[in-house]
Formats: structure tokens, C-alpha cells, sequence
């Protein structure tokens, strides 16, 4: 059975689970924050650890290339989100992570796009991590290279260095003006090098900054699926108008947190002043 899980991974197509996905992502922030991941892209270690680390951990054949694949999906997701976060009639939940519409505005989005649903007035899975792996490349459109192109270019890069070594060695035969030229030149590439290490070190620390403050916000972020269960325990209320005051509380946050706060009784009373106040009488 496990040799035909494995057959199925190794052809064109890799289908990538939900924990597969949450796992890339966990993965390559880690190595964001490592200094991994230039202004473009993931260095090419990056993808070759999360490939090996899925293939263990779910019994599959997954391979760098397959990262770098689902890595463009993770982009265009982003792209989606973005984009539908900075239209009219959108709000942004920054605390709960969502996209929140009204139901009109729902309804037309869906209809025009059915696959936008799993975005709208839903708590976005990975929000954050997505921020550290590919928010910025989509800002900026730099998000091109893909892992081949690493390969090719760490191979460009091997070849002008035995091509350059080849010419120090030639100029040496030439006498001691050319060699001290090459040294100067050499002396130059070491601070140019210096240099790069210098902004990469200071990329990561600014990375590691927004974690840490996309992870204190975290913790007082508001679990919309607990709200749900709590609100829809209080008895003697109608299920519409219960819903109703549940949309109402995701809409102000601070009022639902200080709903969850509040006893059976306390919020049993909430309750009741929010449906006299909304009018669910039968005569209204």
C-alpha cells in the first residue's frame, strides 16, 4: 500500500494535504528567519529540507521541485488575498485574520468567483507565516526564481569561479604589477562579500522582529470558533437570532472578548438586551 502512495507522488502531479502545506510553511519561515531566503527566493537547501522532512514525515516521495511548485500556488493565494482585502465593501479583521463582507457583498464576490468563499469571513490558516514566506515577493514582484533557476545559477556561479582561477593563475605567470592588481581585486570581492553578509544578517533581524510581534499579537487574538459554541449555548433564544448576535460580536471584537469574559448569566443577558434591541417579536 505504501509503495503505491509512493508510485502516485512520483509522477508529474504531487498532491499537497493540508498539514503538508501548514508543514511548508512552518518549515520555510524557520529558515527565513535563519537568513535563508534573499529579497527573491529561498536558497536551494531550503527546498531540499522541506521536501526530505514531508517525505518522512507523511511517507511520500516529495522532491524539491514539488516544494518550489506548491510555493507558486502559496503565491497566488497570497495574491487572492491581497487583492480582496484593498476592494470596496471589504473589511480586514487584523486581529481575527479574516476578511469580513456583508452577505450582499458575499454573495456577489462567490457568485463571480466561487472559489473566493474559503477566504471571506473565515479566520485565514497561516496568515502569518504567509506574511514571512511570500508576502513580501508579492509586494514587490520579485517572487520569479524557481528552484531550477537556483541550480543554474549556483552552477553559473561554480564555473566563473574555476574560469576566474584559471585567469588569477595565467596573470601570475605575467609577473608582479598583474598580480597585485588581481589581489586588489580580490581584496575588493571580500568586501563586496562582507557586505552582502552584513544586509542579510540585518534582513533576518528585521524578520525576526515581525515574528515576534505577529506572535504577541497572537495571543490575544480571538478564537471566532469557541465565540460560535459559547453563544450558541445560551438557551431560550431562537437559532437565527443567536447567529445574529454572534455575526454581531465578530464584528467588534472587543465586545465579544468582553462576552467570552462574562459568566452564563452575564451573557444570557447580553443576549436578551441584544434581541430586544434588534426586535425578533413576531409582530416586529
Amino acid at each position: 500500500m505504501n509503495t503505491a502512495k509512493n508510485e502516485k507522488c512520483k509522477g508529474k502531479h504531487f498532491t499537497w494535504s493540508k498539514p503538508m502545506s501548514h508543514m511548508l510553511l512552518e518549515i520555510l519561515v524557520e529558515e527565513a528567519l535563519k537568513g535563508n531566503k534573499s529579497s527573491s527566493t529561498f536558497k536551494a537547501e531550503s527546498f531540499a529540507k522541506v521536501a526530505t522532512e514531508i517525505s518522512q514525515k507523511f511517507n511520500v516521495q516529495c522532491e524539491p521541485k514539488h516544494v518550489d511548485n506548491h510555493l507558486k500556488t502559496v503565491k497566488k493565494e497570497w495574491g487572492i488575498i491581497t487583492q480582496n482585502k484593498n476592494k470596496s465593501g471589504f473589511g480586514w479583521g487584523d486581529c481575527l485574520k479574516m476578511i469580513t463582507v456583508s452577505k450582499d457583498v458575499y454573495d456577489e464576490e462567490v457568485k463571480a468567483h466561487p472559489n473566493h468563499d474559503k477566504y471571506l469571513n473565515k479566520k485565514l490558516d497561516m496568515y502569518e507565516a504567509m506574511t514571512i514566506v511570500v508576502g513580501k515577493d508579492m509586494a514587490t514582484g520579485n517572487y520569479a526564481k524557481s528552484y531550477a533557476d537556483i541550480n543554474l545559477e549556483e552552477n553559473i556561479e561554480v564555473q566563473s569561479i574555476s574560469n576566474e582561477n584559471e585567469g588569477e593563475y595565467e596573470e601570475t605567470l605575467k609577473g608582479k604589477e598583474t598580480s597585485s592588481s588581481n589581489t586588489q581585486k580580490r581584496q575588493h570581492k571580500k568586501r563586496y562579500r562582507t557586505y552582502e553578509d552584513d544586509s542579510v544578517e540585518k534582513l533576518s533581524k528585521k524578520i525576526g522582529d515581525v515574528a515576534f510581534a505577529i506572535q504577541s499579537l497572537s495571543k490575544n487574538q480571538l478564537d471566532v470558533n469557541e465565540l460560535y459554541t459559547e453563544v450558541m449555548k445560551v438557551e431560550g433564544f431562537e437559532e437565527i437570532a443567536l447567529g445574529d448576535a454572534f455575526d454581531h460580536l465578530v464584528q467588534n471584537e472587543m465586545l465579544a472578548k468582553a462576552f467570552m469574559a462574562k459568566n452564563a448569566n452575564l451573557r444570557k443577558i447580553w443576549v436578551h438586551n441584544f434581541v430586544n434591541q434588534h426586535c425578533y417579536r413576531p409582530d416586529c
